[in-house]
This record gives C-alpha cells, sequence and structure tokens, in this order.
C-alpha cells in the first residue's frame, strides 16, 4: 500500500505542475477511490474541473463511475 500511496503522491504532483492532462485526473480520481480516500477523490475532482473548465462534464460522469458523489 506504501508503494501505491507514493505513486499516487507522484501522479497528483505532476498534475499540479501539467493540469491539463484529463485522464490523468481520472486516474488519480480512480486511484483515490481504490485506496478507499473518496474526499481525496472529489477533492481531485474539484482540482480537475477547476483546470479544466472545458472537460468538467466529462470529468463529472467517469467520477460518478467510479463511486465519487
Amino acid at each position: 500500500r506504501t508503494m501505491a500511496e507514493g505513486m499516487v503522491a507522484q501522479l497528483e504532483a505532476r498534475l499540479q505542475k501539467e493540469p491539463n492532462n484529463v485522464d490523468g485526473w481520472v486516474m488519480l480520481i480512480r486511484s483515490r477511490m481504490t485506496l478507499g480516500e473518496e474526499a481525496k477523490a472529489k477533492a481531485a475532482l474539484e482540482a480537475a474541473v477547476k483546470a479544466n473548465p472545458g472537460a468538467a462534464a466529462e470529468l463529472r460522469a467517469q467520477a460518478e463511475a467510479l463511486g465519487v458523489s
């Protein structure tokens, strides 16, 4: 689990520098949900929508499919 958390942290850091990566945001949301971190998944969704307003509907649909409410 520690290794997975480290990989997720690296992905999150990369998205801070390259916020236009919609697929990366979806991967981060999926990873957070897999780790049982729903609050962090929701925060990632909010950050993703803020960085990519044109993809907001897609991001929200993907997050909903992953169980983020």
